[in-house]
């Protein structure tokens, strides 16, 4: 029997990403002609960025119009072609992240990583999420795993806790990478765009924080998966106290230097909202053991 649209599990996936690419290749021909960055090296990340919001849109526009095509989704939707599609798009999506945030190229951010292009900056994040639900449904209508009951299955705040690994190693990455755009020695920016010493000194502040959050945050997550398997829980609420409490303290410190006037997290960037997120990831495993 042929496969209607609302019969495929992931239609309205399609349709949203399909949406969230057409705001971003728009997005992206705009910023791009409307750029002041204008070295080479800007301009090949620029076409890069180009070039993949393209193919995204193309890729989504197929998968949408092979859904209202009876005999051909039979064909695809539900195969592994269709896994391999959903996994090209949640590699593309991310390179697009990384390529439009950063402050060298000159689309999504400006030289100071404040954003200068919100429809880029937001809708490429929301195609990337839109891309790891498709990824989730296909797993799960496919191959019968559900991921997400999955990790709630496992352990009580897991899900919580992988959370905190992505935000930390968003937050390490992206105070890295200002600090290496205004203040390493590969440094290809304008003079005026040089950091303070203050300002580099609270981007390796950002590192040692986002490192630090997600190596703890990923033990956890390694604890608590072990735990589920051996049954010995005596001392894993002590050691979620005790490293919920460190990233939170730690994190408190975060918002206060790198969101503040001379931080490199006081415009709105990928390092603002990943600091703020790590700082109520941890306050909300604090709340839950003093409750």
């Amino acid at each position: 029997t042929a496969m209607a649209p609302s019969a495929s599990p992931r239609f309205g996936f399609w349709v949203t990403f399909f949406i969230f690419s057409t705001i971003t290749l728009g997005a992206t021909i705009e910023a791009q002609a409307h750029t002041d960055r204008l070295s080479p090296g800007a301009q090949t990340n620029q076409n890069y960025a180009l070039a993949t919001t393209s193919l995204l849109f193309f890729l989504s526009t197929l998968f949408v119009t092979l859904h209202t095509r009876p005999v051909l989704s039979t064909v695809v939707i539900g195969t592994k072609i269709e896994g391999a599609v959903i996994s090209l798009l949640l590699l593309l999506s991310s390179a697009l992240v990384a390529i439009v945030s950063d402050t060298r190229h000159g689309l999504a951010t400006d030289s100071t990583g404040s954003i200068s292009n919100g429809n880029l900056y937001y809708f490429s994040w929301a195609a990337l999420a839109t891309g790891v639900k498709l990824l989730s449904s296909y797993l799960r209508s496919v191959f019968g795993l559900d991921v997400a009951e999955t990790l709630s299955s496992q352990s009580v705040r897991l899900q919580s806790w992988i959370w905190l690994v992505l935000l930390g190693l968003i937050q390490m990455g992206s105070a890295a990478r200002l600090f290496d755009n205004h203040c390493g020695m590969t440094n290809s920016g304008l003079v005026e765009e040089k950091g303070s010493i203050t300002f580099c000194r609270r981007c390796q502040l950002g590192i040692a924080l986002g490192a630090v959050s997600a190596i703890a945050a990923m033990g956890l997550v390694a604890v608590k998966i072990w735990v589920r398997v051996k049954r010995r829980m005596g001392w894993l609420f002590t050691a979620e106290m005790v490293v919920s409490g460190m990233v939170v303290g730690g994190q408190a410190v975060g918002v206060t230097f790198l969101t503040s006037q001379m931080g490199p997290g006081a415009p709105l960037n990928n390092l603002y909202y990943s600091s703020w997120g790590a700082f109520v990831a941890g306050g909300g495993f604090v709340g839950w053991w003093v409750g």
